[in-house]
């Protein structure tokens, strides 16, 4: 885990594995668009569906330039069907802040690998993670990231890939509520954050 860093003076926690993520709380909603299916759908091409934009998906409102979800019938990915923007455009995703959730989680792959910028909003702030690398579609890998913030809760994402050709596709979006740490705690979390910091940006097979 790394320290996330922020605008505001509430802290937030970073996470590179789900199961330790998942351990901070309960896990209140998760998609991964398998089972996806609606009536403003379009068929584009086989395994590639338009969802429609907006997109609405549980408590995330998702928009682009064109939300596509890509499914192993596509040829793109060998993972469980992704969300991304059509041409490698902005990806938006609007959470619902009624629930207030402080928990926020999700699995990314990319076409045509390239670095990407991963915005995250709060109702008080905004974590920056810039130059990060993820797995590539065709390869059966998904790299997760996930956060936790304490006095605060989670409202949108934004993701940019770096080359607009290098679409990022997104799936197993997980929202959820964790109780504030212990003040001892947040010593813990600060050790070895430089470290894995540093591995997000290295290249993920």
């Amino acid at each position: 885990m790394f320290v996330m860093t922020g605008i505001a003076s509430a802290s937030g926690v970073g996470y590179t594995d789900r199961a330790t993520f998942n351990a901070q709380g309960s896990i209140v909603y998760n998609s991964n668009f398998q089972d996806y299916g609606g009536p403003t759908a379009i068929q584009l091409k086989p395994g590639v569906t338009s969802p429609g934009d907006p997109f609405k998906r549980g408590d995330v409102t998702y928009s682009s330039v064109m939300n596509l979800i890509v499914g192993q019938e596509s040829g793109f990915t060998k993972t469980v069907p992704l969300l991304l923007s059509d041409a490698g455009g902005l990806l938006i995703g609007d959470i619902n802040k009624a629930p207030m959730y402080n928990m926020l989680a999700l699995d990314m792959a990319q076409f045509n690998r390239t670095p990407i910028t991963l915005t995250v909003y709060t109702n008080q702030s905004s974590y920056l993670f810039s130059n990060i690398w993820v797995s590539n579609m065709d390869s059966g890998n998904l790299t997760f990231i996930g956060g936790v913030v304490t006095g605060e809760y989670f409202t949108g994402f934004t993701i940019v890939p770096v080359n607009p050709s290098s679409a990022v596709g997104i799936t197993n979006v997980t929202l959820g509520h964790s109780p504030a740490p212990e003040p001892s705690t947040y010593a813990l979390m600060g050790i070895g954050g430089l470290l894995i910091a540093f591995r997000l940006r290295k290249s993920i097979a």
